[in-house]
């Protein structure tokens, strides 16, 4: 009987080590797993000053309502008789210590001081005070604050308005007298009646105005006579007549 052997052969330690793959080297560096398309440094603070610089919806808002101011209005007081009188009630002492020195004068101060800007103009308003206060002038500097009265400003229009009408030839309305009536100028004279010291003053000023029988030289010498204590008025009828003469001035 053939017997047939079997042999098994085990392999030796050294041939049960793995054969680790070959390490390659390479001089170049390892790229990153993602691209990235971020702005250099310098690039992105400009765009968060743009983001600052530019309009956003989800910024607060602020409303400021505006409006035009007038070149004849020379205290910061918009609604000057009722801002006016606010005044008065928030600064008790320093009026009436103003009220002490006008003594019985004062209700009749009052009439000026809250009187209408569309009667009387802020330049004429404050001539009016200022000679009612001439002889306390500390008084009357602490108004003008209170008030924010602009001196420069005023000398300035005062300036310009005097050039500007100086050169009116007022008699050359006297051929069309029929153009200043009250219809058509009916603030004027308002102004006059609300501005002149009295009623028969300004009735002077009023039949002088329509005396056809005066020579032009004595009507012109009297207007100027009535109105050189009033220049606002005076202004006021140079500009009337230039105007409705068509003066180049």
């Amino acid at each position: 009987m053939n017997t047939t052997a079997q042999i098994v052969i085990y392999p030796s330690l050294s041939m049960t080590k793995q054969i680790a793959p070959p390490v390659i080297q390479t001089t170049h560096k390892l790229r990153k797993s993602s691209v990235s398309f971020d702005l250099p440094i310098e690039h992105q603070e400009e765009d968060r000053e743009q983001e600052l610089l530019s309009p956003c919806i989800t910024f607060p808002t602020i409303d400021i309502n505006a409006q035009p101011v007038p070149d004849t209005m020379l205290v910061a007081l918009v609604d000057r008789s009722s801002e006016m009188r606010d005044l008065v009630r928030y600064n008790k002492p320093f009026f009436s210590t103003m009220a002490n020195h006008l003594d019985t004068k004062w209700s009749r101060f009052e009439n000026t001081l809250y009187c209408e800007r569309n009667v009387m103009s802020d330049s004429e308003w404050l001539k009016r005070i200022s000679k009612a206060l001439q002889n306390a002038p500390t008084i009357l500097e602490q108004f003008k604050d209170l008030v924010g009265f602009i001196p420069q400003y005023e000398d300035e229009k005062e300036q310009d308005g005097d050039q500007e009408f100086s050169r009116v030839n007022l008699i050359l309305i006297r051929s069309k007298l029929d153009r200043l009536s009250q219809e058509t100028y009916p603030q004027f004279y308002i102004n006059c009646k609300q501005t002149m010291q009295n009623e028969q003053e300004y009735k002077s000023f009023i039949d002088t105005l329509v005396d056809s029988k005066l020579s032009d030289q004595t009507w012109l010498l009297e207007i100027n006579q009535i109105l050189k204590n009033y220049p606002n008025l005076l202004e006021q009828f140079q500009e009337i007549v230039a105007y409705e003469t068509e003066q180049d001035i």
